[in-house]
């Protein structure tokens, strides 16, 4: 009878888990088809079918090289491939510290990260908190604010200043750990051959190195995920609770620093219950829970050292995530923040947004909740740069290495990115179809009940973001091994049913994939290598103004803005806030070496608000300017409201641009400047030819090495076959 129980439960248990198994891929599936529809700024103007179809062709050439990489692993010992993995590691090396020497200038953005920067300098400064309203509305913020400053004061006891050196070294060593993490974890569990293909596709998820430049609770952390993956795979193996411990502190920890962690708990409870009898599941989870409780009421008692208290008038309920969740895109949107920071106290907070839930639930039919809940689950998962670009719109010196990696000239490798994206999603549901396959629940069952609660948390519950997948993203990666593993033994499978077969297949498909780029090549040629399209090239780019501050231009107000331009510019753009009345302005450009006026003109805006451009002729660089800006005539109400970078009181110590400042009638107005650009437009193409051909190799070459791997191992195999064939006649002769 007992026998009989355990047989039903074991056969209950593969049910749920082929069931959800079938859920996954399903959901995953519908991210894959909607990473198809990146909404790259040239689609609208070339349309969508080319570009879909590139990504598509570039994806598939990628996952060929994949299993190429890993088939070519095979004729190597477990010595050799550890010395090809130790290569991939310094290569990872060599790229972070590209990042971070190669950009030191980009600065934190104006939002979160660029928050808990200004006010860890405050802390530095002052030893307390300040009364930043921004702490008080989202206290969450509070725990990465403190380890940013007790990083910098660290690093101050060995004299080390660089902020951003410290910010970004911290960010690179944290995602060091994870991969390496990952990589013990994928060997232990696979093998080193798998563990030697986890590095590479790292290696290719660019989102993960970029994201260096940006601290923020996700980079902070990003090692987590994993660190507490690997310490339940040695709990499973050795049923040691202190791993169980280890993983709860990582997990209190990381929770109070991105509180979304969290969603690692009830995939793991979920999952215990497949593996382990119920007293051990209970008494591993008191564990997490009292270590979870600890972290929490440790770290209210630092905050309060530092000043930092709870304002519940103040403080946005968790309800207020859920309330953005539906709205029109279901992300962050001024309105919606609007709405709920004027209600006045908590209580009122959390019923004003249960109403508005309950209302846009009513009046949304069900096609339009199917249409936001794709849009988030794209935000979200189908992204594959994660908005890595959203954060790096700041720099003091944005060069045009800058401008093709994070900002005006960002297109090409956002394609890149999304290539490989597609390929990882691909392999991450051949992962389901091996957890379909397996008799008994394994790691990639966690994997992916930890990956299928982030999808239904962010699609159908929380706010979306790109950034809320990242944390999770290694797991995707983790993923992705296990699906080429799955794709490889498919291959094997339809080998040896096929025998020479495959070969017929295998030649056709390289060739025309090959055409294919030629083709995708010669016709993007048309749109990168165009040689009268204008582009920009970026001395000074200021683009964002805080609070949506202005300064004012009439006759009682003059402005001046200095600045240091590199090199040759003749455009010079600023935006206008508003304008009232009519008048006419005089705008002078002086060179500050050589106290020359380069350029000057009468002008009289005839247009509410937006951008005023002044183009010149070509004016030399390599010195600092000065912009003079003062009201010629006009009626008593002519005015121009000129939007700036800069904040009023807390952030004083932040410079969006330390290169120039802002004067108003002659008095310096501390760190704050213009919104305004400072540019060189010229004709010609997007990229450079030279750069555009090597970057149309590059899939070429993959392909040749998955030929001529595939020749090599094909012809592993016929001799193989034909020692066999041989042995086989010589035993028949001797009998």
């Amino acid at each position: 009878m007992e026998k009989l129980k355990l047989a039903k439960a074991i056969h209950n248990k593969r049910l749920l888990v082929k069931l959800f198994s079938i859920a996954f891929f399903v959901s995953f599936l519908v991210v894959l088809f909607s990473s198809f529809a990146y909404p790259f700024d040239y689609l609208q103007k070339y349309g969508y079918i080319g570009p879909i179809l590139s990504l598509g062709l570039f994806a598939m050439i990628v996952l060929l090289f994949y299993l190429a990489f890993y088939r070519l692993l095979s004729r190597f010992n477990d010595r050799h491939i550890r010395m090809i993995s130790t290569l991939i590691g310094f290569i990872m090396l060599g790229f972070v510290t590209f990042l971070i020497i190669g950009f030191h200038a980009v600065l934190p953005p104006l939002i979160d990260g660029g928050h808990t920067y200004a006010e860890s300098l405050y802390l530095l400064a002052h030893g307390h908190a300040s009364d930043t309203l921004y702490f008080k509305v989202y206290p969450n913020n509070i725990p990465i604010t403190l380890l940013r400053f007790l990083l910098y004061k660290f690093a101050g006891l060995f004299h080390i200043s660089s902020y951003m050196g410290i910010d970004r070294s911290f960010c690179a060593i944290m995602l060091g750990i994870g991969i390496f993490a990952g990589w013990r974890l994928v060997r232990d569990w696979l093998d080193e051959r798998a563990a030697c293909l986890y590095l590479l596709i790292n290696l290719t998820c660019l989102p993960l190195f970029f994201y260096t430049l940006y601290f923020y609770t996700d980079t902070a952390i990003i090692a987590f995920p994993v660190l507490m993956l690997y310490f339940w795979h040695r709990y499973a193996q050795s049923r040691k609770f202190r791993f169980i411990m280890i993983l709860g502190v990582f997990l209190g920890i990381g929770q109070l620093i991105r509180p979304n962690l969290i969603l690692f708990l009830p995939a793991l409870a979920i999952y215990m219950f497949f593996v382990l009898n119920w007293k051990k599941v209970l008494l591993n989870l008191a564990i997490i829970g009292v270590l979870l409780a600890g972290s929490s009421y440790s770290f209210q008692t630092v905050a309060q050292q530092f000043g930092y208290q709870n304002d519940p008038n103040l403080s946005m309920p968790s309800v207020h995530w859920i309330m953005l969740g539906l709205s029109k895109d279901g992300s962050y949107n001024r309105s919606d923040y609007d709405f709920t920071r004027t209600q006045p106290n908590q209580a009122a907070k959390k019923r004003a947004d249960w109403q508005q839930i309950k209302a846009r639930l009513e009046n949304n039919p069900f096609q339009g909740l199917l249409r936001l809940w794709m849009i988030k689950a794209f935000r979200t998962w189908g992204e594959g740069a994660h908005g890595y670009d959203w954060y790096t719109h700041l720099s003091s010196h944005p060069t045009e290495a800058y401008q093709y990696l994070f900002n005006h000239n960002k297109q090409l490798t956002l394609i890149i990115v999304q290539v490989f994206h597609i390929a990882a999603l691909v392999l991450l549901l051949l992962s389901a179809c091996h957890t379909f396959r397996s008799k008994k629940p394994a790691l990639g069952l966690l994997i992916q009940i930890t990956l299928f609660g982030n999808f239904l948390f962010y699609t159908f519950i929380w706010e979306a973001e790109p950034r809320y997948s990242l944390l999770f993203t290694p797991f995707l990666l983790i993923g992705a091994v296990l699906g080429l593993t799955e794709l490889e033994q498919l291959r094997a499978t339809v080998q040896s049913a096929t025998g020479r077969k495959l070969n017929v297949i295998r030649l056709p498909l390289i060739f025309g994939l090959a055409a294919a780029v030629v083709v995708c090549g010669a016709s993007g040629a048309g749109i990168y290598l165009n040689p009268k399209s204008p582009q920009r090239h970026y001395l000074v780019d200021q683009p964002f103004a805080s609070n949506k501050q202005t300064v004012p231009l009439d006759a009682e107000h003059s402005i001046t803005q200095t600045f240091h331009a590199p090199t040759r510019f003749n455009r010079i753009s600023m935006s206008v806030a508003s304008q009232s009345g009519k008048g006419s302005y005089h705008f002078s450009l002086v060179n500050l070496r050589s106290q020359q006026t380069e350029y000057a003109r009468r002008f009289a805006p005839d247009h509410e608000h937006g951008p005023i451009t002044f183009a010149f002729p070509p004016i030399d660089g390599n010195t600092h300017f000065l912009l003079k800006m003062h009201q010629l005539s006009g009626n008593d109400n002519a005015r121009l409201e000129l939007f700036i970078n800069g904040h009023r009181h807390g952030f004083e110590q932040r410079d969006a641009y330390p290169g120039g400042a802002l004067s108003l009638n002659g008095m310096k107005q501390g760190r704050k400047d213009l919104q305004f650009s400072v540019y060189e437009q010229t004709p010609g193409p997007f990229i450079n030819t030279f750069i555009y051909v090597l970057l149309m190799t590059v899939p070429l070459l993959m392909l040749t090495a998955y030929a001529a791997i595939g020749s090599a191992n094909e012809s592993q195999r016929r001799k193989r076959q034909n020692r066999l064939v041989s042995r086989s006649k010589t035993q028949d002769f001797n009998e």
